[in-house]
């Protein structure tokens, strides 16, 4: 694959010296061989990945409280003496949107 790196500046109105141009070959040489390598890989039988922590188990914590529940309702009574506005146990904030 012969590329001519000063006409794509030109197309896309970018101007390159000499220099510049010769490194970009460069690089975009080096990318097209490591995209020639995978493309050499045999996959026929490898099943696909769709996840890349598939099949291990124990990534994430367990679901537990870690704080008991009379710390939590300290907490909770504390953060809760702050609102100007309570309804059955909740903040109610005014409202922002109209109908």
């Amino acid at each position: 694959m012969s590329m001519d790196i000063k006409h794509l500046a030109w197309l896309t109105r970018i101007k390159l010296s000499d220099d510049e141009a010769a490194k970009i070959k460069k690089r975009i040489e080096a990318a097209k061989k490591i995209v020639d390598r995978l493309l050499e890989a045999e996959v026929e039988h490898i099943e696909p990945l769709y996840h890349p922590q598939e099949g291990v188990a124990g990534y994430l914590r367990r679901d537990e409280a870690t704080v008991s529940s009379d710390k939590c309702r300290e907490r909770r009574e504390k953060m809760l003496s702050n609102a100007s506005r309570l309804e059955k146990g909740f903040i109610v904030a005014p409202r922002t949107v109209e109908d």
